[in-house]
């Protein structure tokens, strides 16, 4: 198997989409494979009627944030029910080298993310997301557990603080605009990211403002090796379908002495653009190809930037009960709402394939609340 290769990215969250600088990236020769930089993550406090602040801080029960750093970043520590969070008070908000260092102490992705495998899920489905390690050749099943350091997982918490410096209750936080630009290709659509609240847990593709909902194939027929032919058994010469699927597999004797040399190319996964890749091969001679009539490959569905944002009354406030999908709520109590974020690559998006490798993207991600 040939040798992954790293694509940049840069990761920006705020109430502001801010556009940030990127960096060269390692050309490389195979798909699936790893983006790199520092990741930079921020948030942008902002003003509601100029007597409150919208703060963000991260849930740290670890401590993963010593001392040392609390005052370096400007920050102090707060218990809000049983949670120990950190929190900043400066108007210019969290500073990113703070989220750094707690994804680094706690072994989440700072340097590079590993597009993964997602397991099957419905738009419905309320569990935990199941992430997996992107397939080797021959290795055609979900058997290793993604590393948490290949991709972000973040908690946050959001507090709206009064003029006085007391926490607002009952108030909605709403993701009101995305931004996932790229350098190059289409790799911006393959970053995927999954939020958690209480009332919720949602998949949501930043990149899709045009469509309400929509899925991804989590199996099919593979060139991994690069050789421009999907991958098979060298023994025994039966076509490996590597994923998930429905149905039977059945590796068909009728397609049995295909000639490589004068065979079409086979979209068998659908993709857009007939170029030579992961997803768009041939079948080699002599190869039992699988039978596709007798398979369908498993989906994830995912939210979108038209399901998750707020529906505004005509003067533009987020009205308590707005359709849509508020990132958190803050309590009752003490004012404080959470939710945590996981970001990373879908590995089965078409966009993942060798020609993107050297192109880099910025994701942004800007929050509003329900209060004029």
């Amino acid at each position: 198997m040939k040798k992954q290769s790293k694509i940049t990215f840069g990761l920006l969250l705020g109430t502001a989409l801010t556009a940030i600088s990127v960096v060269g990236a390692t050309a490389g020769s195979l798909a699936w494979y790893a983006y790199s930089r520092s990741v930079t993550l921020s948030f942008i406090g902002t003003s509601i009627a100029k007597s409150a602040l919208l703060n963000v801080g991260i849930v740290d029960d670890s401590h993963y944030i010593d001392d040392e750093h609390l005052a370096l970043y400007e920050l102090t520590r707060e218990e809000y029910d049983n949670h120990s969070i950190v929190f900043t008070h400066k108007t210019d908000g969290l500073d990113y080298r703070a989220i750094r260092e707690y994804l680094r102490r706690s072994v989440y992705a700072i340097d590079m993310l590993f597009p993964l495998s997602t397991q099957a899920r419905g738009i419905s489905e309320t569990g935990a997301l199941q992430l997996y390690e992107s397939p080797n050749y021959g290795e055609t099943s979900l058997t290793k557990t993604a590393l948490t350091s290949h991709y972000v997982r973040l908690p946050l918490a959001f507090r709206m603080s009064d003029i006085d410096g007391s926490s607002i209750e009952d108030i909605d936080i709403w993701l009101t605009d995305t931004s996932v630009q790229a350098s190059g290709e289409n790799i911006h659509q393959a970053v995927r990211l999954f939020i958690e609240n209480s009332q919720r847990k949602f998949l949501m593709k930043p990149a899709d403002r045009t469509t309400n909902t929509g899925s991804t194939k989590v199996g099919g027929l593979l060139d991994l090796d690069g050789d421009g032919t999907y991958d098979y058994n060298q023994t025994y010469l039966n076509e490996y379908y590597y994923g998930q699927y429905d149905g039977t597999l059945v590796n068909d004797t009728s397609e049995y002495g295909i000639d490589k040399e004068h065979a079409e190319y086979d979209n068998v996964n659908g993709v857009e653009e007939l170029v030579e890749s992961t997803f768009y091969a041939k079948h080699y001679e002599h190869t039992y190809c699988v039978d596709l009539e007798q398979l369908t490959p498993k989906v994830v569905e995912y939210q979108t930037f038209g399901t998750v944002k707020p529906l505004v009354d005509a003067n533009g406030t987020y009205y308590s009960g707005a359709t849509g999908m508020p990132i958190a709520t803050t309590d009752s109590d003490d004012g404080v709402g959470y939710a945590t974020f996981t970001i990373f690559i879908e590995g089965w998006d078409h966009a993942v394939v060798d020609k993107a490798a050297g192109y880099s993207f910025n994701l942004g991600l800007r929050f509003e609340v329900n209060r004029s």
